[in-house]
């Protein structure tokens, strides 16, 4: 597994995954979102996205249950 950090990358050595969770299982959406926390820091950090009019909020993404939207003014911040 390689894991991209501020400008490092750390390898680890092959994981070995003996049990996982089925879908449907009642732990299945918990865990997928905390999977997520690691990239949702990521983008809150990219300073990419939209401004909201009244709460003057930057948006980069929308995360709902297993739906990643990613926000962007161009081509350029989507790829960033």
């Amino acid at each position: 597994m390689c894991l991209h950090t501020e400008g490092k990358i750390t390898e680890t050595e092959d994981l070995d995954i003996q049990r996982g969770i089925f879908q449907g299982d009642s732990l299945s959406p918990m865990l997928f979102c905390i999977s997520l926390i690691p990239l949702t820091q990521q983008l809150n950090k990219s300073n990419t996205g939209y401004e909201g009019h009244k709460t003057k909020t930057e948006v980069s993404h929308s995360l709902y249950t297993d739906d990643l939207k990613l926000m962007g003014k161009t081509e350029e911040e989507l790829q960033k």
